[in-house]
């Protein structure tokens, strides 16, 4: 049996569910999903992901709080409609949910279960780095770090001459906070996340997540009471409820077979003297691109930016990567070796958002997206958002309803294969 090194082309359509989850409205949650998906059944997705603590609502406050939604990995709501979802669509579906490890230890984390076509459970993440609500009520933090997985594909690569190879994709999930500085304390330019996978070379990033908009009041808010009060006004005004889409989905759907299928509800702005609420929820089926651009940012080590050539040229990153050289490799996508680690490569990022208000202060930034880093451009580019060449926005929803966003992707990938149309799976990390 020959072996070759080829590149294929790996083409996948993928469906980001976003949510407005309410805390003790889980029946009401599961009913909006399976009327979501319901619409997309037709165009057969080979991934469906879905946001962070999807059904059972964000902002908890104390273990008690929480306690009645906390399950184990193959047991519970996100458990059951995972399974059904990937057995009736047979696709991958990927959903974040609260999970609790009932042994001596009784510890909770932030998770997100990856389950097959079979309906088995293929990865059980946990997320890394928290957010300071999560630790009001216990959670821990993922021991093992950031991680890849293998996520297989059956007939889904092809190469230059059109023969179907099985696939195994590098994968990971990160959820939310994992994108972010460890604690917000860490340099904002580690880039901890986008790093490790630059460096391991992952190829398609699963993102649950419960994103915040800028106007949420925090625990940083100098009048957190003004805030909600503000909130208020401006979901009164949209006649926006407290959960739910309001009785209509946004559907955003694009395929490579010419089916185009844009629907959002009617037309609402929100009309208040505050410049920043109103940003916040006026057009609300239009995404924040201010929190698109950010999400880009972050994952910089995959951007192309012409400036990392006069960092190689100059010798500068030495001294840099010598603090790093137990856990890095390199820094900001520059390496000793070569200036940008991550060019001629490809990863799709996909980010499942929820939107809606919990507690009368969280304002969520909704607004999902599909991110391609092409590894294209790299001596070009001096932008850092999506202005850059180098990634593709494959489109986004709205901040402010509910609804799916549905793409067809492609990702270029190197694989040894044999004469039997076996692609090789990339080695595990």
């Amino acid at each position: 049996m020959s072996q070759s090194l080829k590149r294929l082309k790996v083409k996948l359509r993928i469906a980001v569910v976003q949510l407005n989850p309410r805390i003790g409205h889980v029946d009401q949650t599961l009913a909006r999903i399976n009327s979501i998906v319901s619409r997309i059944e037709r165009y057969r997705p080979d991934i469906v992901v879905f946001p962070e603590f999807a059904l059972s609502g964000y902002s908890f406050h104390s273990r008690s709080h929480i306690e009645p939604y906390l399950s184990q990995p193959t047991n519970g709501p996100a458990w059951d409609i995972c399974q059904r979802i990937s057995k009736r669509l047979s696709c991958i579906t990927v959903m974040g949910y609260p999970e609790i490890v009932r042994e001596s230890s009784q510890k909770a984390y932030n998770s997100a279960i990856v389950v097959n076509a079979n309906g088995e459970l293929v990865f059980n993440y946990r997320k890394a780095f928290l957010y300071y609500t999560e630790e009001e009520w216990g959670c821990s933090e993922n021991p093992a770090g950031f991680q890849t997985f293998d996520l297989p594909f059956y007939q889904k690569a092809c190469d230059s001459d059109g023969r179907l190879y099985d696939v195994s994709l590098k994968s990971a999930i990160g959820i939310c906070m994992d994108l972010s500085p460890y604690k917000f304390q860490a340099p904002f330019y580690d880039f901890e996340f986008s790093s490790f996978h630059s460096e391991h070379s992952t190829e398609l990033i699963l993102f649950p997540m419960a994103w915040l908009h800028s106007i949420s009041a925090t625990r940083e808010s100098k009048n957190p009471e003004q805030q909600k009060k503000e909130i208020a006004q401006s979901q009164q005004s949209l006649g926006f409820q407290s959960h739910g889409s309001q009785g209509e989905y946004q559907l955003d759907i694009l395929l490579n077979d010419g089916t185009c299928i844009k629907e959002s509800p009617s037309a609402v702005t929100c009309d208040l003297p505050d410049v920043q609420v109103k940003s916040a929820f006026s057009h609300p089926a239009e995404p924040d691109l201010t929190n698109v651009d950010y999400w880009i940012l972050r994952f910089m080590p995959l951007l192309a930016y012409r400036q990392r050539k006069n960092w190689f040229s100059g010798g500068l990153l030495a001294t840099v990567l010598k603090k790093f050289q137990e856990i890095r490799t390199t820094y900001m996508g520059a390496s000793l070796e070569k200036p940008w680690s991550f060019e001629h490569k490809n990863t799709v990022a996909v980010m499942c958002n929820r939107c809606g208000v919990e507690d009368g202060t969280t304002v969520y930034a909704g607004s999902s997206s599909v991110f391609k880093f092409n590894g294209k451009y790299g001596n070009f580019e001096e932008e850092l958002d999506s202005s850059n060449r180098s990634v593709e926005v494959l489109g986004s929803l709205g901040k402010g309803y509910e609804g799916v966003l549905l793409r067809d992707v492609e990702i270029e990938v190197l694989r040894e294969v044999d004469d039997k149309a076996i692609a090789i799976v990339p080695e595990r990390t």
